[in-house]
């Protein structure tokens, strides 16, 4: 016997009403007080079903009643998985057994738009649907987002435009994928314009100033740039309450045109004067706001009134008044703002003077104010009423931070400072009042999570001074706590009570946080979406979200970001499958929208420096100049359906042209190793001496040692390199050029250790940055030459009088670099007066140590330090190097035009290139060039010169600027030489033309004092 109880369904999600009047449930009555026996949902996973049927009052073996089985459908509704139920039951010899047919419900998946490419897009399109990733769906919904996607169609032109839509139905997923298809038809052409009121111009005018023509396109955007152009030309003209608007916009079906009717009202001409104080115009539209706001009101004049009044305080004028008025002309032509300026005395803010307080030191009172005396920067000091109050505000919530809520701050102005009329100075009066404490901190209605894994997140400690501002932060930590476990719905009110046992002179207060904890949610299940051509591995390992775990939307972030730190996509959303159902368990949607798998890049830039080369003259020094600069890439992402990429750029300059093809496998074998080969060549002029020319096949691993989050704090890099040197253009001595010109091959297994802590890479203020690299380069790996190499670079910083107020300080940082070659076998070193015997091989050019410029010793031009050539004078290199910098960088600071962008330093390098390592130990505590005479030989002898001596450390002293923009500090950097080297070189070379053999006399040169430098980065 069974028996269908169709009185019990629900046939639309709005449709709430009890299932269990007479009409509805009359049938029931013969299985009333039956003991169910059992209970089914078809078509639903049993997993899932348990966990459906263990949310209702229905239990098996208690008896059937009206009322649970009213309260189990209504449970099964309320989920949000079901349009429509029904219960079947059926007798058996034991009991009821129960049926709950349903039609599930569906919800939005992957939405994609196709048949369009620009104008509008298909995100665009998408984004207009206003279609939510795992929200209901539903024909309602659907039919509004066509009639949305039609609307931006039109917009933009496409007036016969059909849309289709695909639907894809994954029962599994209870998911629904959508795609409209597109056919736009024919783009719609501007047809008539109508020009209405009194633009001031003719039609045919305003059409060459909208650059808005009849036949051109409609497009949307074209639109708003035409008005966007109008009003930007009434501005030009200060007309700036001028109206702008296509008021009409008609369509003509027979010729697919549209007609634009634009309604202009000039306005008058706003102008703005100054009386009582010269204030020229260019800093009269900086300081009133209506140019920029394109609109005149008493708001924003107002503002422009105090803008004025802040200015000339901080000129010094502090007791400047200024009044607004309007003027219109009869005409209504013109309309005139005069800003009526009583100036008053001028005035230097010769003293702030603090007063009172006890607990905080003066020089911490002052970081929180703007106020400051008279300087260098500001002569006449910065102030003004308004800088005042704010800085009274600051130094009250410094002091209600540390718990004193009864403290009181006031300023006053004190004129004829020490005697002086024209001094005047600003007295701080603090009356600090008693601090109240924390007596007490207790969470309560913390069921799931202990209260031991709450309390070491919170800021608000015992004993310490009661900040009230905190307690929303703490609020916010414990919430965080409790979403990231899965309880969305949590809630915490926070509230403090005077301790009872407590005085006056030391008030204490107990914080309690009670917690209302919710209903908590897992993750039933995951489900990416969106994948073409990458592996489905590659992006679920990525996948923080876990089937079963607390449902956390910190973990659906870190998913997010990881997956765009893939790189193969160009948009990750994360979302929650119906969001509004009771459901305890939900499942989590991943969709992804792959990025196009070709890239292409190019750039456009300069270089800027003393030093640089200059091939085919005898200018050992090199000259100043700029070298243009530009660049093209083109890369092939997802290769094989991996993060994997080929790529091949290149880069073209007056001093360089490189090849690059490279191939990169991120995580290689899921591990925290970065697999690259890479084919490079390169044809370099950074050295005057030479030009240097390589082909490079290199296969390197980075292994990842330590890491935090996505930053990399350790790695170790291992590389094996063979490449084919060779130096070409050389200027040395003519018996040198036949063996350093010859080509070189080098084969060199190495390492590159890397210690992060720096706190920001661009911008670093505290922290450190280790590098350590070693290679050996051996016949035994094809090389030709025989030679080790060792190269370890330390940084650190250390920030000093930080300012709390605009958390900027002064920063301390330090470099110091030490590089240590080692030839052995047949291969030697070649220094400037060595004799080279038969059979020996040299370390080539390209190999050796140079250093100078703007990222090594800015006391020297471009790759300028060290031994050199005893007959021309060019720099040769060595096999050893020592760099010491230090540098002082100041804060930013508020400059005119430049607001707070522009950042200053005072730097100190000490280093040089030495022949060899023992060189180097010896020379280290030599601060001046040995025997400068003997490089300034000019007898004509070439032995004469073999004493010149570059065993020495050089110094230099510098000031550098920095201006901040996003890819970090553009840097300029002026260097003074303290004790440049002397060294010999032709003078009035002649080539013969039959032989190539150069003659000349023999002079002196010495290295510049003054070097500088351009680039972007800090210099270490």
């Amino acid at each position: 016997m069974s028996s269908s109880l169709s009185g019990a369904q629900v046939s639309t999600p709005q449709e709430k009403s009890a299932p269990d009047s007479p009409s509805q449930l009359g049938t029931i009555s013969a299985y009333l007080g039956v003991p169910v026996t059992e209970i089914e949902i078809p078509g639903v996973p049993s997993e899932d079903a348990a966990h459906l049927l263990a949310a209702t009052p229905l239990k098996l073996g208690e008896p059937l009643t009206r009322s649970t089985l009213h309260d189990a459908m209504q449970s099964l509704f309320a989920t949000g998985r079901f349009s429509d139920i029904q219960a079947e039951a059926e007798r058996s010899t034991a009991g009821v057994r129960l049926r709950f047919i349903t039609v599930p419900n569906y919800f939005i998946g992957q939405i994609t738009a196709d048949g369009v490419s620009s104008s509008p897009s298909p995100n665009q399109l998408v984004t207009s649907s206003r279609l939510q990733l795992g929200e209901l769906y539903s024909q309602d919904k659907l039919d509004k987002a066509q009639a949305n996607l039609q609307r931006v169609l039109e917009d933009n032109g496409f007036h016969r435009s059909k849309i289709s839509v695909s639907v894809q139905r994954t029962p599994e997923q209870h998911q629904i994928d959508l795609t409209f298809h597109v056919e736009p038809g024919p783009r719609a052409t501007v047809g008539q314009i109508v020009l209405e009121g009194d633009a001031g111009f003719s039609k045919e005018e305003l059409e060459e100033i909208a650059k808005f023509h009849p036949g051109e396109g409609v497009a949307a955007t074209r639109l708003t740039r035409a008005l966007q152009r109008i009003r930007a030309r009434y501005q030009k003209q200060d007309r700036l309450l001028a109206q702008v608007s296509a008021a009409v916009r008609t369509y003509r079906t027979e010729n697919n045109t549209v007609d634009y009717t634009f309604k202009v009202e000039r306005g008058p001409v706003v102008e703005i004067a100054a009386d009582g104080f010269d204030v020229s115009q260019r800093q009269l539209r900086k300081l009133v706001p209506i140019y920029e706001e394109g609109a005149v009101d008493d708001d924003l004049l107002n503002e422009g009134r105090r803008n004025l009044q802040n200015h000339l305080q901080a000129l010094g004028y502090f007791s400047a008044n200024v009044a607004v008025s309007q003027r219109g002309a009869q005409d209504g032509k013109n309309l005139r703002v005069i800003y009526a300026i009583t100036p008053g005395d001028r005035h230097r803010l010769a003293a702030i003077r603090i007063s009172g307080n006890k607990l905080f030191e003066d020089d911490l009172i002052r970081g929180q104010m703007l106020s400051q005396p008279a300087g260098r920067l500001f002569s006449h000091g910065r102030y003004s009423d308004a800088l005042l109050e704010g800085d009274v505000r600051n130094i009250q919530e410094l002091y209600r931070s540390a718990g004193f809520r009864q403290v009181q701050v006031t300023s006053k102005l004190q004129d004829n400072y020490q005697g002086d009329p024209v001094q005047i100075a600003v007295n701080i009066e603090i009356q600090e009042g008693p601090q109240t404490r924390v007596s007490s901190v207790s969470i309560a209605g913390n069921y799931n999570i202990p209260t031991e894994q709450l309390t070491p997140r919170l800021s608000t400690e015992e004993g310490q001074g009661f900040n009230e501002s905190s307690l929303s932060d703490d609020r916010d930590t414990i919430l965080e706590k409790y979403f990231d476990n899965g309880f969305t719905n949590a809630t915490i009110d926070v509230s403090y009570v005077p301790d009872a046992g407590s005085t006056a002179e030391a008030p204490g207060v107990g914080v309690v946080f009670n917690i209302h904890e919710g209903e908590q949610f897992f993750v039933s299940r995951v489900y990416l979406n969106g994948l073409h051509y990458t592996r489905p591995g590659v992006a679920r390992r990525e996948v923080r979200v876990l089937p079963g775990a607390p449902l956390s939307q910190q973990d659906m972030l870190e998913s997010q970001r990881s997956l765009y730190n893939l790189g193969l996509f160009n948009e990750v959303d994360t979302a929650i499958q119906n969001p509004d159902g009771t459901e305890s368990r939900k499942n989590v949607l991943v969709s992804v929208r792959e990025t196009k798998r070709y890239t292409f890049d190019y750039g456009i830039g300069f270089e800027f420096q003393t030093g640089q080369p200059s091939v085919g003259t005898n200018q050992p020094l090199g000259q100043t100049g700029v070298s243009p600069r530009v660049s093209f890439g083109v890369s092939r992402l997802n290769i094989g359906g991996r993060h994997q990429t080929v790529s091949a750029k290149t880069s073209l300059s007056r001093l360089q042209q490189r090849g690059l093809i490279s191939f990169e496998a991120p995580k290689l074998l899921n591990k925290d190793l970065n697999f690259s080969i890479r084919l490079l060549y390169d044809n370099t002029v950074d050295v005057s001496t030479f030009t240097s020319q390589r082909t490079e096949a290199t296969l390197q691993t980075v292994q990842i040692l330590k890491k935090v989050g996505d930053r990399e704090l350790d790695s170790m890099a291992y590389r094996f390199s063979y490449r084919r040197v060779q130096a070409s253009n050389i200027q040395v001595s003519d018996n040198l050029v036949p063996l350093l010109s010859k080509p070189t091959r080098v084969g060199e297994p190495n390492f590159l250790y890397v210690r992060n802590r720096r706190d920001n890479d661009l911008e670093t203020n505290h922290g450190s940055y280790t590098t350590f690299e070693g290679g050996v380069a051996a016949s035994y790996f094809g090389s030709e030459a025989d030679f080790s190499r060792f190269l370890v670079k330390n940084s650190t910083y250390y920030p000093f009088l930080r300012n709390r107020r605009s958390g900027t300080s002064f920063v301390f940082a330090r470099s110091t670099s030490v590089g240590l070659e080692n030839p052995f076998g047949d291969t030697v070193l070649q220094g400037p007066s060595d004799q080279i015997s038969p059979g020996h091989t040299l370390i080539p050019l390209p190999e050796r140590f140079f250093m100078g410029g703007g990222s090594s010793h800015r006391g020297f031009g471009l790759n300028q330090a060290g031994p050199r050539d005893p007959f021309t004078g060019f720099p040769i290199g060595g096999s050893a190097l020592f760099l010491n910098n230090v540098e002082l960088r100041f804060p930013s600071v508020a400059l005119p035009y430049l607001h707070d962008s522009i950042g200053f330093t005072v730097f100190h390098d000490v280093g040089n290139v030495f022949s060899t390592p023992q060189n180097m130990i010896q020379s280290l505590g030599q601060w001046h060039q040995p025997n400068p005479d003997a490089c300034k030989n000019q007898n004509g002898a070439h032995n004469e010169f073999s004493e010149c001596n570059y065993n020495y450390v050089s110094q230099a002293i510098g000031l550098g600027v920095r201006y901040q923009t996003p890819i970090g500090p553009l840097r300029l950097d002026f260097g003074y030489n303290l004790n440049p080297p002397f060294f010999p070189s032709f003078t009035n070379i002649v080539v013969n033309q039959i032989d190539g053999t150069r003659t000349g006399q023999f002079g002196f040169q010495r290295a510049g004092h003054f070097n500088f430098s351009f680039s972007i980065g800090q210099s270490f």
